[in-house]
């Protein structure tokens, strides 16, 4: 039994944290929807036309909102944290080692995903792991972990929550995270949710867990001031909407009219004993077949449908769904990237734009995760957050050519500039390629000319 009435005790926590969870999982799960491309299947009541249109959705869903996402996701890509360790420009060394001990090079594009499609996202940071040498970062889904920050400061963790179901053992399990300890709660696996938290009890004492703050980070790179935040497509589902119906609507057309129809009218339905005639028979499909019709009976046959028009409607759809995430039209058209150059230029920097913004969330967020972690270890100097700065690759995509032509006019930067900046080195690279050109310039020919010897018994 846990006890829920006092305010800020445990208990009060995890019911109030619960609730939450479970008034915004339905909102989560239609984000996912969107994202997965199974949004929108129709609940008719007949199951043969329920199982059909099924089959006709899942082949008419094209999922734009999987590419917008990831358009803005893939070139969100972290290459180094600055601490106030150390004044070293490439980037602290020890802040890269946690983040590569923990395959955050390609689990951070779980978090980012998850929090540009659904609104939010989290990571916990574990205690030190023996196996990588360093605390363990997951990433958390927001329909298993929330957390509730401070009024006024909405980067304060109070309190955060991961609840689950384990499969192993069948049973539900929450785990509450108050500044400084952890508390594990469970109960039998019970279909449906409640949040009055009936059947869980308390598995363990409160646990120390070593540092005096909650070791949940929120990820949301759309927040609002008031309410909660939004997710990358989540203003534009409508769009979506209708480009899935026009498109379930070409398919319905093409099924029932694939084929052209025929019927006949002015034919007898009976024969003159009185049976009734097998329209079937008479008219059998084949090589040598002949039909046989009264002189009354007329023929009649469906003309083709022209489809144009509802292929333009989907394409202008497509056009407004890239206008509004600021998505390359031609990621979703192929045809359009035959479009000006100039206009190419336009979407490509409303897209970089975007990406920019983005990362500025994301960025707060993963150097609240890394200064965590150095908490966890003990490391005070680097935990420090005022000092602490993640590195993003440049979201920019230029050819080899365009970046010589920069390099070669970037007069007034330093060596070092010019790859970072223009040549897009990782801070990794410039350091491995520096190493390499000193190393070169030892190997490498002395171009002094050895001095000539005087002649032998020249005059002094």
């Amino acid at each position: 039994m846990i006890y829920t009435d006092e305010p800020l005790s445990p208990g009060w926590w995890l019911k109030r944290l619960m609730g939450q969870l479970i008034e915004r999982r339905p909102r989560y799960d239609l984000l996912q929807s969107y994202y997965d491309g199974t949004n929108g299947i129709p609940a008719y009541a007949d199951a043969a036309v329920r199982d059909a249109a099924r089959r006709l959705m899942a082949m008419s869903g094209t999922n734009y909102a999987e590419l917008a996402i990831e358009a803005t996701r893939e070139r969100m890509r972290p290459i180094g944290f600055r601490t106030g360790a150390q004044n070293d420009d490439l980037g602290d060394s020890e802040a890269w080692n946690v983040w590569q001990a923990n395959s955050l090079d390609a689990d951070h594009k779980l978090v980012d995903s998850t929090a540009l499609s659904l609104s939010q996202a989290y990571t916990i940071v574990g205690a030190l792991d023996p196996d990588i040498g360093a605390p363990l970062i997951t990433a958390e889904d927001p329909r298993e972990v929330i957390a509730e920050c401070a009024p006024a400061r909405r980067r304060k963790v109070l309190a955060a929550a991961k609840v689950f179901h384990d499969d192993v053992y069948g049973t539900d399990v929450a785990y509450l995270y108050l500044p400084g300890y952890v508390i594990k709660a469970h109960r039998k696996h019970q279909e449906g949710e409640s949040s009055d938290l009936s059947g869980w009890e308390w598995a363990s004492a409160p646990e120390s867990i070593g540092i005096p703050v909650v070791p949940v980070v929120p990820f949301a790179y759309r927040p609002q001031v008031r309410g909660l935040p939004k997710g990358e497509i989540e203003p534009h589902l409508r769009i979506l909407d209708r480009i899935n119906y026009t498109l379930l609507n070409r398919l319905e057309i093409v099924t029932m009219q694939a084929f052209r129809q025929r019927a006949v009218k002015g034919v007898p339905t009976t024969n003159p004993d009185g049976t009734e005639v097998d329209y079937d028979e008479l008219f059998r499909q084949g090589p040598g077949a002949i039909w046989t019709l009264p002189a009354t009976a007329e023929m009649w046959e469906s003309g083709s449908l022209d489809l144009t028009p509802i292929q333009s409607t989907v394409k202008d759809d497509a056009t407004t769904f890239a206008a509004v995430t600021r998505t390359p039209l031609s990621y979703m058209i192929p045809d359009a990237a035959q479009g000006s150059a100039e206009g190419a230029q336009l979407t490509r920097e409303g897209l970089t734009f975007k990406v920019v913004d983005r990362c500025g969330y994301a960025g707060e967020s993963w150097e609240d995760t890394m200064a965590l972690s150095f908490l966890r270890m003990g490391d005070l100097e680097r935990a420090n957050r005022r000092d602490l700065e993640i590195i993003w690759a440049s979201p920019e995509r230029y050819t080899l050519s365009e970046r010589g032509s920069a390099a070669s006019q970037a007069v007034g930067l330093s060596k070092r500039t010019v790859q970072e900046k223009i040549w897009q080195l990782t801070p990794q690279e410039i350091a491995r390629n520096e190493a390499e050109l000193a190393a070169e310039a030892l190997l490498a020919p002395d171009p002094t000319p050895d001095p000539v010897p005087e002649p032998v018994g020249a005059a002094a």
